[in-house]
């Protein structure tokens, strides 16, 4: 299988910076409150901005896929499985995001992560894994 991400004028700052191993999310310039990357309004219909994160998470719950791993890159430790997950911000958003290198042995809520950044194609996207590890 392959990956077709397909950039365009509203995600072009967002694949920017991922190259550059930048995470953005969304932010209210009126309310200052903060939304995951693919929300451009604020609910009181204000465009948002983009703003940068540290990068840093907390694993929320997430969903193993024993079927065939779609790239070895986006594998759990055991290389066999496909993790997916939702995690918070610091800054409060939450955000679906692949899990890669986690141990589903000792994988639990509430658990640190930190972006790594995978070439998919054309692009770098944000996936997320245990702090430290490269």
């Amino acid at each position: 299988m392959s990956f077709n991400l397909q950039r365009d004028e509203h995600s072009a700052a967002f694949f920017d910076a991922t190259a550059q191993g930048q995470l953005l999310i969304r932010r209210c310039p009126r309310c200052d409150e903060f939304y995951p990357p693919h929300q451009r309004h604020c609910i009181d219909g204000t465009e948002l901005e983009w703003a940068p994160t540290s990068g840093q998470a907390t694993l929320v719950t997430w969903v193993v896929d024993h079927g065939a791993v779609i790239d070895p890159a986006l594998a759990a430790a055991d290389g066999a499985t496909s993790v997916a997950g939702m995690v918070e911000f610091p800054e409060g958003p939450w955000m679906s995001v692949a899990l890669v290198g986690v141990d589903l042995e000792t994988l639990r809520a509430g658990d640190a992560l930190e972006a790594h950044y995978l070439r998919l194609g054309d692009e770098s996207v944000p996936v997320f894994g245990p702090v430290g590890r490269p």
